[in-house]
């Protein structure tokens, strides 16, 4: 029996990580911060969020607030979001060889549902959004109930720490990817880690 490939979505199977500095640095001033410059993209990509907002002067209780501002301004550029390179045949060909997926993300869910029109990747079945940041696992023992999953049979696929994190607690088996939005040292206690869209489908 094949397992059951939940996908995140931003960094995993879209190319955001400009867009979200993009936003952040519009946001990161309105709330004492700083904005971030590109030669330290990499260093920030090797930090948890809470090591993140230290480094950018962000209070953590704001987080939530800019969560909300965030999403907002993002939604006005989500139409410029373009897949992550070999992603679309990679699904296609996952699709074709009888894997079932699922697609779970802290993003909006109109702004999934758009991108997956416009880009034409209705190949899931099913799209959930967690409100959540640090309650993805929360979220995939919901959708395991709803879609009666084993919890054993499901394959997360994602790109950061709070990703494993989350597949840890419930001891669900993660394929972290190393194109997304954290470093491979953030990403280390995966059990699979995939360096190319196209590995994606050998590993799983």
């Amino acid at each position: 029996m094949k397992p059951y490939l939940i996908f995140d979505f931003d960094g995993t199977l879209v190319q955001s990580k400009e867009l979200a500095i993009h936003v952040l640095n519009k946001l990161a001033v309105k709330y004492g911060g700083r904005t971030i410059i590109s030669d330290e993209i990499d260093h920030l990509s090797e930090m948890s969020i809470p090591d993140r907002m230290r480094v950018l002067n962000i209070p953590m209780y704001r987080l939530p607030t800019l969560l909300i501002e965030g999403k907002k301004e993002y939604r006005k550029l989500a139409t410029e979001l373009q897949p992550v390179e070999g992603i679309p045949s990679v699904l296609y060909s996952l699709k074709q060889r009888g894997y079932s997926l699922g697609l779970l993300s802290s993003n909006r869910q109109d702004i999934i549902q758009s991108f997956l029109e416009v880009h034409q990747l209705n190949v899931f079945d099913f799209v959930h959004s967690v409100t959540n940041l640090f309650g993805k696992h929360h979220a995939i023992r919901h959708v395991a109930r709803k879609y009666h999953i084993d919890l054993q049979h499901i394959r997360y696929v994602g790109d950061e720490l709070r990703d494993v994190q989350a597949c840890k607690k419930i001891g669900v088996k993660i394929v972290a990817v190393t194109w997304g939005y954290d470093s491979v040292d953030l990403l280390k206690d995966a059990d699979l880690i995939c360096h190319s869209p196209e590995s994606l489908k050998r590993i799983v």
